[in-house]
């Protein structure tokens, strides 16, 4: 495989990952394509940037970008070489550099709160990015906005082999002895249960010199320095609530096996260790519901409980911190649009077919499938609406129009997989979560007739546009419901420090009837926002192709190739 990454297939710009630097992205580079139409130079991201940046001046009119493509093809690098391009060639007026500067140092601040190597990427998003920057008449960036989606909280707890957890607990302990952490008395990887799952090992990386760049990121963001404080004391309590053991007492409840660790946990989160520790074995419940309530007593918890609640608590926490950056960097880039114009950068999961699959990847491979969808709409269906209308004489070009799938997936009427998944959680949510993912799976059996679905005993396989997969139902309803007990909140709420209230500004236990929102509703009505911004846009697409799974340069693996090609919809492109 040579150098030579990039290709056209009409509108689309196809990028290959070369897993190496390569040196075509000098500001050299960039005056090359600045002012230039996308043919009059060889292929490039430049190219593309150009073109819609472009577009956006001449037509007054917003732009989006979508960046699709598998983990580890290189969208959330093409993304960042977009805005590099942005950033260079806009105007430099009062006030610009500034926002540019914002848009740029964002990333790495992103990353290390969104990102993680996993065994197809060594900086992965784990994360969904949509970014919109607004721009003023003369074409200089004056704001902006970030929408994320999908934050795999599981990652907290849990990594499959290979994989690492998000960079920021990495940096935080190769930086231990640094000002702003010493007083954490952070240990290494290996002493928390969270990080010591795999090797921490990336070949590349320096995570002491990322934790300085987040650092100066945050700097440049606005995070003050008090907040800064904040956030590490809370991840690092974090790492320490992994380390709580339990044990069962003589009437099968279970108890703190290590008070000690409590103790320190407490001590960073600034709660007391009482209450924490009563939080992680006891849970609060009200007879009646909602506004009928009337009293609320404690049950205690088994070991798996104890365990379940302890991991709930700690991805709710670094659920809650993450949100703080993102609406950190949306502060920091607020400012009323001036004109309509703006250009929007998708940056989102690719599809995913693992060994095994579960609610996640349904999830990623729902909003993908959403946005296949406009890619036919808008590329494949309206080129050949727009010949037939000009009366130009072509042979059709056949492409699997995915709908169905959406529809199978989403629908109210007939009940999708969504609806059935929502209901057995609504209307058994008293029952264990196996029970309930049994009662899913049952119903799913019998409610849905689709020849794109297929149900098993302990699993259902689905036909999508980039080919089937079969997903394992164990944890699906729990997922689902993504349901943090008030008792956790009210724990970590009880906290001295003033940032806790800041992560939990919402009222607790306020007698609301409304039944509590689920993961799937949530990532339908995104994905439905997302539908609706994209239309508003003229679209400009980026596929990205990963050549091998080794990411080894020079390595071409045909058959890989030729199936994210069929998949990502480029043969019809062709023909």
């Amino acid at each position: 495989m040579n150098d030579f990454i990039y290709t056209y297939i009409g509108p689309v710009l196809v990028s290959v990952n070369p897993f190496k630097g390569l040196p075509i992205y000098t500001d050299k580079f960039i005056e090359t394509y600045c002012g230039k139409y996308p043919y009059e130079l060889p292929p490039h991201v430049y190219a593309l940037a150009e073109d819609a940046y472009r577009s956006m001046l001449s037509e007054e009119s917003s732009q989006c970008i979508i960046i699709s493509g598998e983990s580890g093809a290189g969208k959330t690098e093409a993304s960042k070489l977009i805005m590099q391009y942005i950033a260079a060639v806009s105007g430099n007026g009062k006030g610009v550099e500034r926002v540019k500067h914002i848009i740029l140092e964002s990333n790495p601040l992103l990353e290390a709160f969104g990102n993680a190597k996993t065994n197809r990427n060594n900086n992965s998003s784990r994360f969904g990015k949509y970014f919109q920057i607004f721009f003023n008449v003369a074409g200089d960036p004056e704001g902006g906005a970030i929408t994320n989606y999908l934050l795999e909280k599981s990652r907290v707890v849990f990594q499959n082999p290979g994989e690492r957890n998000f960079h920021i607990f990495y940096q935080m302990c190769a930086a231990a002895q640094e000002p702003e952490l010493i007083a954490l008395n952070l240990g290494s990887p290996s002493t928390y249960s969270y990080l010591s799952q795999t090797d921490p090992f990336v070949p590349g990386v320096n995570d002491y010199e990322e934790f300085r760049a987040t650092l100066d990121a945050m700097d440049v963001i606005g995070i003050d320095r008090t907040s800064q404080t904040h956030i590490f004391q809370f991840l690092a309590g974090v790492l320490v609530l992994g380390n709580v053991q339990f044990v069962e007492d003589s009437q099968g409840h279970a108890q703190v096996a290590n008070r000690p660790v409590v103790e320190l946990a407490s001590k960073h989160l600034q709660v007391k260790p009482d209450v924490l520790a009563h939080a992680l074995v006891h849970r609060s419940i009200s007879a009646g519901a909602g506004a009928t309530a009337k009293e609320t007593y404690q049950s205690p918890m088994n070991v798996p409980q104890a365990i379940a609640t302890r991991d709930s608590m700690a991805k709710m926490i670094y659920d809650r911190v993450f949100d703080f950056i993102i609406g950190s960097v949306n502060k920091a880039l607020n400012a009323p649009p001036t004109t309509t114009m703006s250009i929007s950068v998708l940056d989102i999961y690719g599809f995913e077919i693992f060994e095994k699959n579960g609610f996640e990847q349904f999830c990623i491979n729902f909003v993908n499938e959403k946005l296949q969808q406009i890619f036919i709409e808008l590329i494949l269906r309206a080129e050949q609406d727009e010949y037939r209308a000009e009366g130009i004489e072509w042979i059709p070009v056949s492409f699997f129009n995915n709908k169905i799938v959406c529809g199978l997936i989403e629908s109210t009427k007939p009940p999708g997989i969504f609806s059935i998944l929502d209901d057995a959680c609504k209307t058994s949510y008293r029952s264990e979560g196996k029970d309930i993912d049994a009662i899913f799976i049952e119903r799913s059996g019998k409610l849905i007739q689709h020849e794109h679905f297929v149900a098993g005993v302990d699993k259902f396989d689905v036909k999508h546009y980039a080919g089937q997969v079969r997903y394992l139902v164990d944890g699906f309803s729990d997922k689902n419901k993504d349901q943090i007990f008030d008792h956790l909140k009210t724990c970590v709420k009880s906290s001295t420090c003033a940032f806790a209230k800041a992560l939990f500004p919402e009222e607790i236990g306020d007698g609301s009837r409304k039944s509590p929102t689920t993961a799937g509703f949530k990532i339908r009505s995104q994905a439905a926002q997302l539908v609706s911004e994209l239309a508003k846009c003229t679209p400009h697409y980026i596929r990205c192709i990963k050549p091998n799974e080794s990411k080894c340069s020079g390595n071409w693996d045909a058959a890989r190739v030729r199936h994210q090609v069929q998949y990502l919809g480029l043969l019809e492109n062709v023909r």
